[in-house]
């Protein structure tokens, strides 16, 4: 009754202006007022079962919040499906991953129990780890790549013989080889094939203080001094130009500064890319999509992960994290829309993190903060598209390994 004199007085009022009224409308009729009462009330029904239905997602979505902090993500960050690799004894320092040539993830690590380099597979279900070499104690500052052919690869150093050496598998066994026992060398190995096909490693002279690349030119191993101006060559990394160079970023520890060098055909062409303050540790080098280098690295002065990208002409600085003490064991990739990501350590709080540029700024995400997680991190891109981490949970002693979820094996 009430909705009905509210409905008669405004017909009233409507009516006795006169010119609201449209000509030649009919008076409403008691029929036509029955008819707007059942309307309403059909709304109103609905508008309870509406009320009801956001209700429901009101509580799935509580629901869904509660499970994903259970299982420690948060909600609107990347979701990340993470498993442990192996745990016997204390495994995982030294990590390198790579996929294989059907886009499966695997690593290159040390066994720090026994003193050895091991590779681990995953086959698309399970893990499965081998022991590659195990004469000494050895296996440190491990870097992993695929031959032209599809072969796993690796790179390390030797702290027995103090050399550097070479592991390729030759479909049946690892075939190892000593690189350069030319006194103390091997430490902060990286390893990349030419287009050719060769295999190439940078690599540090303890000995001289100097940065080293030897490649293998089908027959023997071509040793070649890069920068012996002062003690240079601490956590280099080696990529190839897209005009098929070798380029390697690395360390001054003589200046403290992080340092970049490419060779032009004829020679080395050693560059200082940052000197403000003491960087260039942990340094990582990828190239962008349009063929610049690129450089992820720790910062000690700020205590901040950075990002340095090459324009064609200058070098251009950027703070990737600054939220603590975060930058060491940085590894740089670029996502498949060519935006730059870092794996990394976050030492403040001892978690694994990684940063993605989203084309303006830098976004962060927690990738694990279950105990002491994240040192020796190392990241690709499956072929999926989703980011891949390599990385040594302390706390545990394992090897771990993280991928954005939903992770599909190929």
């Amino acid at each position: 009754m009430k909705h009905l004199l509210i409905l008669l007085t405004t017909a009233t009022f409507l009516h006795a202006q006169g010119p609201l009224d449209p000509p030649g409308a009919p008076a409403p009729t008691q029929k036509s007022l029955q008819e707007i009462w059942d309307k309403i009330g059909t709304l109103e029904t609905q508008n309870v079962a509406l009320e009801n239905t956001v209700a429901g997602l009101q509580t799935q979505n509580a629901n869904l919040t509660n499970l994903l902090l259970s299982i420690g993500q948060t909600t609107g960050a990347i979701q990340w499906q993470r498993s442990t690799v192996d745990s016997t004894g204390v495994v995982g320092g030294n990590t390198s991953l790579a996929l294989t040539p059907s886009g499966l993830p695997a690593i290159s690590y040390t066994d720090f129990t026994n003193g050895d380099l091991k590779y681990a597979v995953f086959d698309g279900s399970t893990w499965t780890p081998t022991t590659v070499d195990s004469t000494g104690n050895l296996g440190y500052d491990t870097s992993l790549a695929f031959t032209p052919d599809g072969q796993p690869a690796i790179s390390y150093y030797d702290s027995t013989n103090r050399d550097l050496k070479y592991a390729v598998f030759n479909g049946s066994t690892w075939v190892l080889t000593t690189v350069d026992s030319t006194s103390y060398v091997g430490d902060f190995t990286s390893l990349a094939f030419t287009p050719g096909g060769q295999p190439t490693i940078s690599y540090y002279d303890s000995t001289n203080d100097d940065l080293k690349c030897a490649v293998f030119d089908g027959s023997i191993w071509m040793l070649t001094t890069v920068d012996s101006t002062g003690d240079v060559g601490y956590y280099t990394s080696l990529a190839f130009t897209p005009g098929g160079q070798p380029a390697i970023s690395y360390y001054d520890a003589t200046n403290r500064d992080l340092k970049y060098a490419v060779f032009n055909g004829i020679t080395w062409a050693p560059t200082t890319v940052d000197s403000t303050g003491y960087v260039g540790s942990h340094a990582s080098l990828a190239f962008t999509p349009s063929g610049q280098p690129a450089i992820s690295y720790y910062d000690s002065t700020n205590s901040d992960l950075k990002y340095a990208v090459f324009d064609g002409s200058t070098w251009t600085l950027t703070p990737a994290d600054s939220a603590g003490d975060v930058g060491y064991y940085t590894s740089l990739a670029f996502t498949p829309g060519g935006q730059p990501a870092i794996s990394y350590w976050d030492y403040t709080n001892r978690d694994l993190k990684y940063a993605v540029f989203n084309g303006i700024t830098w976004a962060h995400n927690t990738v694990e903060s279950t105990g002491d997680v994240g040192e020796f991190t190392s990241l690709s891109f499956t072929p999926g598209g989703q980011p891949a981490i390599s990385y040594y949970a302390g706390t545990y002693g394992d090897l771990k390994f993280a991928v954005r979820a939903p992770f599909a094996a190929p």
